[in-house]
């Protein structure tokens, strides 16, 4: 238990206070931890681990004969809200444990980051008693991602010198990419459909306050998930693993571009977005690159759209969110005058608090959304220039 403190508290340095997360802590909240709902404004995130290996792994403390050698194998636990707890391991590598070779992947949801720990543990198979070897307990939002070491530490928490894990880790939006099968698209619509829906109170001055919404919610996330779906596709088209930057798909784009006529392709700006043109003839292109231009091109268009109308799409969720809470103080009052009674009354505080959080949480990510669509815009022109497609930000090629 004390791993699980102690990684806890590396969110400040072991020192101080940490502060619950905002669902938990704020006057209006929608928060249980049982429950198998998405949670109104908090993203769910795919954790993607791959073990790759381990260096200089001591035996368990205690071992007997000096020539023993571990078979170690490493344990991964999620800990967190009941609905993302969850733990996997590898195999067990026989008689090593110099330089053992895992090379296995594991995918995790975390519903609720702020909360989760992920922890590292590596035991010995071939020991009886204490088996454990060394673990490292990291808090979610601490994690870094791409290729690192991560350092062992004992029982007691002192650092096992040498020791440690290599590893790649990645962080992707939930159902992050890749083809789906028809039920898999079902169910994300679903999940999508639940997380911006409205719910009833019961008392009709709110409710009709809040419905003011339901056309910039459906706005908002039509734009942010075709944003998403032309990132996917033309990640798909151009080989890419989803968790791939979109830097990686323009040099690979350009490469492609350039090998098979260079200068007949340009790209230039449409204004502050690059746009890229072929001046031969299209039957002359390899089916694989038009496919590719043309995804790279309502990309493009997508993120402008984002980009433009994100803005007033904002501001009216927040206007309906600021005219929900000029209820707030009379909701109880509210609830006596509508007849609602026991149960019907809480479930109707419920409700209202689900209905600021998400309008909140929508807010926030379709300004995560324009970011994120204004830095992939920035890496296409910065890859373009890179790969001498876009030589001059003001001209065509």
């Amino acid at each position: 238990m004390m791993d699980l403190y102690n990684g806890w508290f590396q969110k400040n340095g072991g020192c101080g206070y940490v502060l619950k997360p905002a669902v938990m802590r704020e006057e209006i909240s929608y928060f249980s931890a049982n429950t198998k709902d998405v949670l109104p404004d908090v993203s769910p995130q795919s954790l993607h681990i791959r073990i790759i290996s381990g260096q200089n792994l001591p035996k368990p403390q205690g071992s007997g004969a000096k020539g023993d050698i571990t078979d170690p194998y490493v344990t991964i636990e999620i800990f967190g809200i009941p609905a993302d707890c969850a733990e996997e391991k590898t195999k067990t590598i026989n008689n090593n444990g110099y330089n053992p070779i895992f090379d296995e992947s594991f995918e995790f949801q975390i519903n609720l980051p702020e909360l989760a720990l992920i922890r590292f543990a590596v035991l010995d198979d071939d020991y009886i008693g204490d088996e454990f070897i060394g673990q490292c307990t990291i808090p979610f939002e601490c994690m870094e991602t791409g290729y690192r070491h991560i350092r062992l530490l004992s029982f007691t928490g002192d650092e096992l010198p040498g020791s440690t894990l290599f590893v790649h880790i990645a962080i992707t939006n939930r159902r992050g990419g890749g083809k789906g099968s028809k039920r898999g698209l079902k169910s994300s619509r679903t999940h999508k459909q639940e997380s911006i829906s409205v719910k009833n109170t019961g008392i009709k001055c709110i409710d009709e306050t809040f419905k003011s919404a339901v056309g910039p919610l459906k706005e908002g996330l039509e734009l942010r998930d075709s944003v998403h779906n032309a990132l996917m596709s033309f990640k798909d088209i151009c080989g890419l693993q989803p968790i791939a930057n979109i830097k990686q798909g323009v040099r690979l784009l350009a490469s492609r571009v350039i090998n098979t006529s260079g200068d007949q392709f340009s790209m230039f700006l449409k204004g502050m977005y690059p746009h890229l043109e072929y001046r031969g003839s299209q039957f002359m292109l390899p089916d694989l690159v038009k496919k590719a231009m043309i995804s790279f091109n309502e990309l493009v268009a997508n993120c402008k759209t984002l980009i433009e109308n994100a803005d007033g799409i904002i501001l009216k969720l927040n206007n309906c969110q600021s005219m929900g809470l000029q209820w707030h103080d009379e909701l109880e009052s509210l609830c006596s005058q509508s007849g609602l009674k026991g149960k019907k009354i809480t479930k109707a505080i419920e409700h209202f608090a689900w209905n600021v959080r998400m309008l909140r949480g929508q807010s926030d990510l379709l300004q995560q959304a324009k970011k994120d669509c204004s830095e992939d815009v920035r890496q296409i022109k910065e890859a373009g220039i890179l790969m001498g497609l876009l030589k001059d930000t003001g001209s065509s090629v």
